[in-house]
């Protein structure tokens, strides 16, 4: 990871790392972002301020997780796995193609959301 990254910056990729690794130790928090273990807390303080849930647990199975039911930002993806994201939900769900249908309105705002060569042809599969 870049070491001239901002605390914005490190506190996403925080945000990111006790996502896909709940009961993340400081140790292990700090030397994902290349940070001393006091700056991980840091960071972890800075989430709890901006609202975020962020568990603490003590001890040999203790760590960092983010609490049920959070809110994450929107999850950046991939070329390939934006589209293999729209052709499992229309392989799944064939009528996901109208707005009324939550699953069709939901996938409409992925392929809203994606960049425009790769929205074309998600939205090309979806048609």
């Amino acid at each position: 990871m870049p070491t001239d990254l901002s605390p914005t910056a490190r506190a996403l990729r925080a945000m990111e790392i006790l996502r896909n690794r709940p009961g993340v130790t400081a140790g292990e928090l700090a030397a994902s972002l290349e940070v001393t273990e006091r700056a991980a807390r840091r960071y972890v303080g800075i989430l709890r301020e901006a609202g975020i849930p962020v568990e603490s647990a003590r001890g040999p199975y203790g760590g960092y997780r983010l609490g049920r039911g959070t809110r994450l930002p929107p999850v950046a993806f991939t070329e390939p796995e934006a589209l293999n994201l729209v052709m499992a939900v229309l392989d799944g769900h064939p009528a996901a193609v109208g707005a009324d249908d939550p699953v069709g309105s939901a996938l409409g705002k992925v392929i809203r959301a994606l960049p425009e060569s790769v929205g074309r042809q998600a939205a090309a599969l979806r048609a």
